[in-house]
Order: structure tokens, then sequence, then C-alpha cells
């Protein structure tokens, strides 16, 4: 078998059977597996998933929310496909991503992740997919969310990190480097891994000529939800890989940007840095 898809779902019911379907018409049967995590969800999505498909996917319920990194694990740990694909519920396939990729990953043993091109559903490539790893520098600078030129004709892209949201890694890699660091509920355990497969000297690449249609934010809507969770995983990130002085001085780096959203009462769905 050569993927193991992996969706973690929290009250997306809607959307992540759409996403399956999406899968089903475009990916030979034989070539993958579905497991699925709810999330303790408690709104229909279990149910709504085990009507409509059945043994074709393996369901996990949890019965509390886990958080993204260790319900991924959890399905990790029962996936038996050389390769992993960890999808979000809120995504859409236009077309077959899995053979490319594996026929990609069996060309070049140096490559560790695959990220496909993720789009809008306007069509337009998604701000944020991937970039360098970030820095206490790029947070003073506010480079660390710049978009990578792309050169004209490019068909790899070769990155730091690549969002969680559509991610393939080697199965024996995966384990290699411990899975996600459960440590983070959600946001930066993509960058996270990213980097740990870099140590592993393995490179994490965009295939831009693969894409995918990613919906985003649909599952956590509630804007100081996001801000807390994404500056708890911050805190984490940089006290892991730069150490705990640079956690404090990146925490007081964020006040003024924190203190400014307080005053704006920002709509924004994403934190300033």
């Amino acid at each position: 078998m050569l993927f193991s898809i992996i969706i973690v779902n929290y009250r997306t019911p809607e959307l992540a059977a759409a996403g399956l379907r999406s899968i089903f018409k475009h990916c030979a049967g034989d070539s993958y597996e579905i497991i699925v995590i709810d999330n303790n969800s408690a709104d229909g999505s279990v149910e709504l998933l085990e009507k409509e498909f059945g043994s074709k996917i393996k369901l996990i319920k949890n019965s509390q929310n886990l958080g993204f990194a260790r319900a991924n694990n959890q399905g990790a740990r029962v996936a038996g496909g050389e390769h992993l694909l960890f999808l979000n519920s809120d995504t859409l396939l236009t077309a077959d991503i899995l053979t490319p990729a594996a026929k990609l990953f069996f060309a070049d043993e140096s490559i560790g992740i695959i990220s496909p091109r993720l789009l809008s559903p306007s069509g337009t490539p998604q701000n944020g997919a991937y970039g360098k790893f970030p820095t206490l520098a790029g947070l003073i600078a506010q480079t660390n969310k710049r978009e990578m030129p792309i050169a004209d004709g490019a068909k790899i892209l070769g990155i730091d990190w690549v969002s969680g949201c559509a991610l393939m890694i080697r199965h024996d890699l995966f384990k290699k480097i411990g899975g996600w660091d459960e440590k983070f509920f959600l946001y930066f355990e993509d960058v996270d891994l990213c980097r740990r497969v870099w140590q592993e000297n393995k490179k994490v690449i965009v295939d831009l000529r693969l894409s995918l249609i990613h919906f985003g934010g649909r599952s956590l809507k509630k804007n100081n939800d996001r801000r807390r969770y994404y500056y708890r995983a911050q805190d984490y990130y940089f006290k892991k890989h730069y150490g705990a002085l640079a956690a404090v001085i990146m925490k007081i780096i964020r006040w003024p940007y924190k203190i400014w959203g307080l005053i704006k009462r920002t709509a924004s769905a994403e934190p300033n840095i």
C-alpha cells in the first residue's frame, strides 16, 4: 500500500465527507487506506461518516479533543502505508496526488516530506502554506510570513517547512523522528516536524505540479481561541528550538502586537506574528 491518509476531524462533518468523496473520486482505491480520527466533535460527525463511508474508512472516536498532533499520532500508529498523508478535514482533492508523490519519493531518497500546492476555493495560491523557519530576527523585521519567490516554470520548491494540512512523509522517517510532538495542541507542530526532518538530512519540498483546495480555519472559528493556541504553540516552539531566553525575548517582542490587537479588536483570523 502506497499511502495511509490520516484525517483529523473536529466539527466539520460536511467538509470531511466532501473531502473523503474527493479522495475516492480521484485516487485509485488499491493505493491507499483512510484513517479518520474524530476529536469528540459531538455534532453528528461520527454518525454521518459511519453512515456514508462505513468500512471504507477506519474511524477512531475520541472521547475528548486531543488536538492535532496527538490525534494524528493515533492514526499513524495503526497506519500500514509506505508513506503517510496527513490531510486536513477541510480539503478537497481535484486530481490524484498520491501516484506522482509516490514516484517522486521513489526517485529521490533525499526527499523526506512533500506538500502539494494549497489553493483557496477561488483557485489562488494560499498564503502561509510554507516558509523559512521562524526566528527572532524574522519576528522583529516581520519577514517570517513573507512568501518565498517562485521562479517561472519551477516544478519543485525546496523550503524549510510546509503546512501540516496536506503533508506527505515517508512512514519509516516519521517513526524515526518520533512522530508529531504532542506538546503542540494546535499550530507550529508542522514547522517543528519539518525541522526534525531536516535534522535527519532529508529535504522538505512543495511539488508545484500537485495541488488541492484548502478552505481553512473551519474547525476553530473564534479569533480569541486561535490567538491563544497560536501564541501558546509559538512560546513552546521558540523555547524548544532556541532556548528559554529566546522564548522570553520573543514574548517581549510580541507584546506591542498583542496590545495593538486588543485596541483594534481585530477581526483577523490569524495572529499578527
